[in-house]
Formats: C-alpha cells, structure tokens, sequence
C-alpha cells in the first residue's frame, strides 16, 4: 500500500509538472450540478440538500465529468486549462469501472486532433518514463482502425455492406445496440465487434479509446 501511495503522488506530481511547463493552468470546478449529465450511456449520482431556501430539500447531482463547467471557462477566456478530480458515475462497478475515480481532464486551445494525440503522447511516456517505459506509439485514424481490423471503410459504409465479423457477433452486438436510444446508436456493430479485441494488443493509441 505505501508503494501505491508513493507512485500515485509521483504520477501526480508529473501531471502537474507537464502542464506547468506547457502553460496549461490548474483548474477547480463545483462537483455539484442542478442537472444530471445529458449523456443517454452514462449515469449521474443524485443527493439531496438541505437548508435556506429548500424546505423539501434541493435534488443535486455529483458530476460525473467537470466538462461542462471547464468548457464555460474556456468560453470566458480562460485559455489552456486542466483538472485532476474526483468524478462519480452511477451504475460501474466491475474491473475497469469504479462509481467513484479520479479524472484527468484538459483541453488545448487552437489544438486539433493530432495536435492532441501528440500532447496524450508526450504527457504519457513522460510521466511514465522509468515507471512503464513506452517503446513506440502507434498513431490511427478512425478510418484506418476499422479498415485494418474489421475490414469496413466507416466513411463508405452501409447497410448493404457485407458484414465481416461472424454472426454470432454480430447477433449480439446487434441486440445490445438496439436497446439502446435511437440517437446513441452506433451503426457499425460488427466493426466495433472486431476493433475492441482487437486493441486489447498492448499497444499505445492516443488517438482512440479501445477499452
């Protein structure tokens, strides 16, 4: 346990470090919020509070990402900003979802993204340098990553398009997509069915999440 602590501190102070030396500022946002997040996938831990003003008691909601409140910041000048926060989600729990976790989040102004995977790079093999040192970094595009793993062009795809993946994959993936919300739906179930084994290769992808 002492270890932990002492690479957690470590891994922090690097964090911060990186971003000092950048110029991206340290910022702290409310954990509270009058409103649940708007996003269909992930769910919001509600409280209630109590005192002037509320006689029946205030529903709030912790957030689950200080997104919303960094992107007012940014839209009232605050320039490149990051945080280091704990965020709560309702419904995890298993080996890679916890209720409750520490975030790092950031945002780069004037930055596209490539000049974001570059940043997600050199933060990650600099932090981790003599920890779990990064050999190389592979860097994919959307399409080039459905294209070599699912065999789909996802710019050029349809419904009529054959279907790689087997059909018991593709069954299933098909199911879970359609008891999701119309508008949440992704249209590539037997693409994602493929990519998401596939990038359980320990391979560095700053540009895409496979988890």
């Amino acid at each position: 346990m002492p270890e932990a602590l002492k690479l957690r501190a470590t891994l922090l102070e690097r964090i911060r470090a990186y971003f000092a030396r950048h110029a991206v500022m340290e910022v702290d946002t409310p954990a509270l919020s009058a409103a649940a997040a708007t996003d269909p996938a992930i769910h919001s831990l509600s409280t209630v509070r109590h005192g002037p003003g509320t006689a029946d008691g205030s529903r709030c909601y912790l957030h689950t990402s200080p997104e919303f409140p960094m992107k007012r910041l940014l839209a009232a000048g605050s320039g490149d900003i990051y945080q280091v926060c704990k965020v709560f989600r309702d419904h995890e729990r298993g080996a890679w979802h916890s209720p409750e976790f520490t975030l790092l989040e950031w945002y780069r102004t004037g930055f596209d993204h490539l000049d974001l995977m570059d940043d997600v790079e050199q933060l990650l093999t600099g932090i981790l340098a003599d920890i779990a040192p990064v050999k190389s970094v592979d860097h994919w595009t959307y399409r080039d990553l459905f294209r070599e793993f699912a065999g789909i062009d996802p710019f050029a795809a349809d419904a009529a398009t054959p279907r790689p993946a087997s059909a018991s994959a593709s069954a299933a993936a098909s199911i879970r997509l359609q008891r999701m919300p119309r508008h949440s739906q992704m249209h590539l179930p037997d693409g994602v069915s493929r990519c998401r084994p596939a990038c359980r290769t320990p391979r560095w992808t700053p540009g895409l999440t496979c988890a």
